[in-house]
């Protein structure tokens, strides 16, 4: 998958809310997420209005590239946060989803990922400057 015709690269679908990441999806007031398609880019004046109010990953799901190593959950070799998502388990079909072509945790865990997905919300208060 490339969001409009650009090269398409492993992403992150946990990322922050910056100019330039895919917008994924919005959680509900359940907290579970409901799929955008097709994959939209964010720019200045979406993260400018989603920064009001709430933390915007409390809000949003956003994707950018894996930045493997740069980031705290990387274990060397793989993401840690679809690994221990998944030991919680999951009862749901994988949804409808724009980045599952090129999103880390698919290609790292398969259909399992995308059962667990919609119930991971990113805690940003605990993220240091990493994606």
């Amino acid at each position: 998958m490339s969001v409009h015709g650009e090269k398409a690269e492993i992403l992150c679908p946990s990322a922050r809310c910056e100019k330039g990441a895919i917008l994924v999806g919005v959680l509900d007031a359940s907290g579970r997420l409901g799929y955008i398609r097709p994959a939209l880019k964010i720019d200045d004046d979406f993260v400018a209005c989603a920064a009001k109010g709430r933390v915007p990953e409390e809000r949003f799901r956003f994707a950018q590239p894996c930045v493997e190593s740069g980031c705290r959950n990387w274990t060397g070799e793989r993401c840690s946060v679809i690994d221990d998502a998944l030991e919680f388990g999951a009862a749901e079909s994988p949804p409808a989803c724009s980045i599952r072509g090129t999103c880390r945790w698919f290609k790292q865990a398969g259909p399992s990922a995308c059962a667990v997905c919609p119930l991971i919300v990113r805690n940003v208060t605990a993220d240091p400057v990493t994606n």
